[in-house]
């Protein structure tokens, strides 16, 4: 996972689009405030994440905070990162 790009689109097929739904997300996309992700679809972000992204979040990631928007998702995941430089 090389940038707030390719996180958004990992993301969006994560969720569970209504017909006739946009089903392009940016960095800026409020996730929790237009429902598109619950507390499944937050499971399987997490999921992908480690799968396909190689990115292990630990539960204490995993808060609403982070997922408001890809943007703030990327920066936990930057600030995980930076972490394990230390």
């Amino acid at each position: 996972m090389n940038s707030v790009e390719e996180l958004c689109t990992l993301i969006s097929s994560r969720i569970t689009w209504g017909p006739g739904e946009d089903r392009s997300l940016n960095a800026d996309t409020p996730l929790l405030e237009m429902g598109l992700v619950d507390s499944l679809a937050i499971m399987e972000i997490v999921t992908a994440l480690d799968k396909e992204g190689g990115i292990s979040l630990p539960d204490t990631a995993i808060v609403a905070a982070n997922f408001r928007t890809p943007k703030a998702l990327w920066a936990a995941i930057g600030n995980l990162a930076g972490e394990g430089d230390e």
